[in-house]
């Protein structure tokens, strides 16, 4: 695989990973060093540089500043890099440095966001004495969903006779079976017996007049080493609450529009053309 497939990859994998964690990360320095090494060496592939320098042009022409297509590093190339690298506070030296491609990367992604397909919520309850049946998307409750939030969508059917709930949970190419045993099943709720994890406890919760699925899961670490490595310190229980896919297609559509604010250089006679406010 090409150096550039490979740092094109890993700036992907880190900036997924940063989305998903907030805290403090040990581990990013070190990264970084590894992945500007990379760098330095795209830099000395004749093609590989070329395709990297014609690959910012289009995506610097797309922000607003001005390049054509070269795939060479001139004097146009040069000045809309300096006009970016002031626009996002970077050194400003008009190079295609690691600091400055990095940057280029995340604000392309940023302006070409995956639409959430998921399915609106749905609680069918007409013959809750034999049969439930719910479907929606898992979303942490309590919080909001941004745009890293990852879409999982799921569905849920319960049968009384069997004492059983089984949730499929789609991926992105596996879907994934959890069989739940049903512990209490009466006029307003179905509560499932927690399944033992590797490293937590899991159980489902429905409520009827509320109309709300939850899932809660509790740390419960059996290899406390190999645990922490993988999730962290054990914590608060984690709760999940199925609701709408469109709260994610909102979270990502209104992260696009913030990135669109910021990346795009869009003169003012231009805003005032197509009506668009000025910031």
């Amino acid at each position: 695989m090409p150096l550039l497939c490979v740092l094109l990859l890993l700036v992907g994998q880190i900036s997924f990973a940063q989305g998903k964690s907030k805290g403090p990360d040990s581990g990013r320095g070190t990264q970084d060093k590894e992945l500007e090494q990379i760098w330095s060496e795209v830099r000395k592939d004749p093609k590989g540089w070329a395709s990297s320098v014609l690959e910012a042009q289009e995506d610097l022409a797309r922000f607003g500043y001005g390049t054509i297509f070269t795939a060479k590093l001139d004097d146009r190339t040069k000045e809309a890099l300096r006009a970016y690298q002031a626009h996002n506070s970077l050194p400003i030296n008009g190079d295609l440095d690691y600091a400055t491609w990095t940057q280029v990367q995340h604000d392309s992604a940023a302006l070409n966001p995956a639409t959430p397909l998921g399915p609106t919520y749905m609680f069918n309850d007409s013959d809750w004495d034999n049969v439930l049946t719910v479907e929606g998307v898992w979303l942490e409750q309590g919080k909001e969903p941004s745009e890293s939030t990852p879409l999982r969508p799921v569905r849920i059917e319960c049968f009384k006779a069997s004492h059983m709930c089984i949730a499929a949970t789609r991926g992105e190419t596996l879907l994934h079976l959890e069989y739940f045993d049903v512990e209490r099943w009466d006029k307003y709720e179905i509560a499932t017996r927690p399944d033992d994890l590797p490293c937590g406890r899991e159980y489902v919760q429905i409520s009827r007049p509320e109309r709300t699925v939850l899932t809660i899961n509790t740390a419960a670490y059996k290899n406390r080493d190999a645990c922490t490595k993988l999730f962290g310190p054990p914590g608060e229980p984690s709760v999940s609450k199925l609701g709408d896919a469109g709260k994610l297609r909102e979270a990502r559509a209104k992260a696009f529009r913030e990135a669109s604010d910021r990346i795009l250089v869009i003169p003012a006679e231009a805003r005032n053309l197509a009506g668009l406010q000025n910031h």
